[in-house]
């Protein structure tokens, strides 16, 4: 409570302030707009429109949180806000009940996906994959640690060196893609429309969006986990 208000003022310069601002901007007005709506029974469009853009802006900044981390390379690509917003997109498409949106969305949101596993594995291996890239003094020949840094857990091994979900990493990314396009577009497209296939294809787009945001940290490698992994036995 102390420091609360810093979560705002510091705008200028925070990608995390920015979401905050453009956050609670979004929930007064489209606030106000479902008070008219259910309590008035008004309409206010203007206050609609105004309430989805600052949510939008608000993903944004959210995606900018991460994508800005050079010190976690497959976040740190332009694709990371294309992913970001087009998860907001088909999501609300798909509650609208915006079948071919939605369908059309999918198909743009798979693409994106994929490109940002496939770009992210490469800044990996160019700029974080060993010590050499992540200090940047590989052209001095071979980095070495001169110490370790210690022989007992924290939070950085647990948090920024997570080896479990790496190991079914490409199993995981199968199942993503699948349940978050694939399988809800052909559920879609090929069937006939009622709440029945509605609600199927929101529940597996919802997995592979909790697949792929699980991923999305588990295979995160933040390079500092290069530092520890020297000198875990």
């Amino acid at each position: 409570p102390q420091r609360a208000m810093k979560a705002f003022s510091q705008w200028r310069t925070s990608w995390l302030s920015r979401e905050g601002v453009f956050a609670v901007a979004a929930l007064c007005t489209m606030g106000l707009y479902a008070f008219c709506l259910i309590f008035l029974g008004t309409k206010l469009s203007i206050l609609g429109w105004l309430g989805s853009i600052l949510s939008l802006i608000s993903v944004y900044c959210t995606s900018m949180i991460y994508g800005q981390l050079k010190t976690v390379p497959r976040w740190n690509q332009p694709l990371t806000p294309v992913v970001f917003m087009l998860y907001t997109l088909t999501g609300g498409a798909l509650l609208a009940g915006q079948v071919k949106l939605a369908g059309l969305l999918m198909l743009a949101l798979a693409a994106a996906q994929i490109g940002h596993w496939i770009v992210g594995d490469k800044r990996l291996l160019s700029q974080g994959g060993t010590i050499e890239n992540a200090t940047g003094l590989g052209h001095l020949g071979k980095v070495r640690l001169l110490e370790s840094p210690h022989s007992g857990e924290n939070y950085l091994l647990h948090e920024m060196a997570h080896e479990v979900g790496r190991k079914h990493a490409q199993k995981l990314r199968m199942i993503a893609l699948a349940c978050v396009g694939v399988l809800p577009f052909l559920l879609l497209m090929l069937t006939p429309a009622g709440h029945a296939t509605a609600l199927l294809a929101i529940l597996l787009h919802l997995a592979g969006l909790f697949a792929a945001r699980w991923l999305f940290f588990a295979e995160a490698e933040h390079v500092v986990a290069l530092f520890y992994d020297k000198h875990r036995g």
